[in-house]
């Protein structure tokens, strides 16, 4: 196993040493990466480094011509560490800015990232540093910490680094159960479909797809070979996820139903349930435009459940309800003969579609179980987790 350290100017750089000690007693291999401002106070503070350590800064980054340490690095390690991390790297990083190799590695990184957070408590209370932490924590970076206590300033508060054993725990843990679903295949929907009225207008709905999306990216970095067939969506690919795009339902229900048999089938796309009757190139004038005659789309849901001889061994739905949530829930997972249902909670408070988080119940045949409002990276990491449990009963 390897991990890549970045180390940021944070006076609890002094620190460190106890995180490289515990990476070389768990036999853990690891390159670092020093930021511009940890150079000058390992300079400042006379702080020690171990004589084997291979460091990677700046100077190397910029007068590289021939390699991309920042590609290179983060596709070596299996996870990444940034300990300490200051508000000016975490602010960074979830604005998308990349002005030096440390930030540069992190934007590029397509590996868990462990973050351990280190400043003063006004700092660590900002508004700023508090949404950044939010974005990065929407996105599926793991925060560890701070610690409540005294700070190196002389204030009391939220702001010492976390002791790296709980960092290396985390790592640990994270290693461990990184490749959980191998050997396993997978197909997710993800996003809306939409329904052409003419060459210009169309029925559709909300969905950005970002849940669909991050289940296939959880899913895949844990081991399992997904497919992902996805409704028109502004969102990046998933790295190792082979994307079918998809416009309307019979295109998502035509591949759907071409890829199975899989070991299991994750309904994630909120698929129109309606279709114009007829449709025209020509666009049509709203003035003769006096209703919409309308027709039933394929149910994907209920045509993988009931695939006689191809039926994917799993197959989860989800369901958008605004009241009665569990009783539709339950009635969905019934009449559609699919194995489980996570039913979005749907209201004033609550709208999920575009949203970063995610109100969930886990429904069985005989079993609930309330996923209080979270991002949609934990929901795609708690399904992992279900999934893995079903597959080693």
């Amino acid at each position: 196993m390897k991990v890549l350290v970045i180390v940021s100017g944070s006076i609890a750089i002094k620190k460190t040493d106890e995180l490289f000690n515990l990476l070389k007693k768990e036999n853990i291999k690891f390159n670092c990466i020093l930021t511009k401002s940890a150079l000058s106070l390992i300079k400042t503070y006379k702080i020690k480094l171990p004589n084997d350590l291979k460091i990677y800064s700046d100077k190397k980054f910029f007068n590289n011509k021939d390699n991309f340490p920042h590609i290179e690095l983060t596709r070596k390690a299996d996870a990444i560490i940034v300990y300490p991390a200051s508000a000016n790297i975490i602010g960074k990083y979830a604005n998308g800015i990349a002005d030096d190799l440390a930030s540069s590695s992190l934007m590029a990184s397509n590996k868990e990232v462990f973050i351990a957070p280190a400043m003063n408590v006004e700092m660590w209370n900002n508004i700023a540093n508090q949404k950044n932490i939010q974005k990065l924590s929407n996105a599926g970076v793991n925060i560890i910490g701070p610690a409540y206590g005294n700070l190196a300033c002389g204030e009391v508060g939220f702001g010492r680094i976390s002791h790296a054993k709980k960092i290396i725990d985390e790592l640990a843990l994270h290693l461990k159960t990184k490749k959980t679903l191998s050997g396993l295949k997978g197909i997710i929907t993800a996003g809306p479909t939409i329904e052409p009225i003419d060459s210009i207008r169309y029925i559709s709905n909300y969905s950005s797809g970002k849940q669909g999306y991050a289940i296939a990216k959880v899913l895949s970095s844990m081991g399992a070979k997904i497919k992902l067939i996805s409704g028109p969506t502004n969102l990046e690919k998933p790295i190792g996820v082979k994307l079918i795009n998809v416009k309307s339902a019979n295109e998502m229900n035509e591949a759907t139903l071409d890829l199975i048999p899989s070991d299991f089938a994750i309904c994630a796309a909120a698929v129109a349930d309606f279709k114009p009757v007829n449709y025209s190139f020509e666009k049509q004038k709203k003035e003769k435009i006096q209703s919409i005659n309308l027709k039933s789309n394929p149910d994907i849901l209920y045509n993988i459940s009931n695939s006689k001889n191809k039926r994917p061994n799993l197959v989860v739905g989800f369901a958008a309800e605004t009241n009665k949530i569990m009783f539709n829930a339950k009635e969905k997972l019934i009449r559609k003969k699919c194995d489980w249902i996570l039913a979005n909670k749907i209201n004033k408070k609550n709208n999920v579609f575009g949203n970063d988080k995610n109100s969930i119940y886990y429904i069985t045949k005989d079993y609930c179980e309330n996923w209080n409002k979270i991002s949609k990276s934990k929901v795609a990491k708690k399904l992992n987790n279900k999934i893995f449990n079903y597959f080693n009963r």
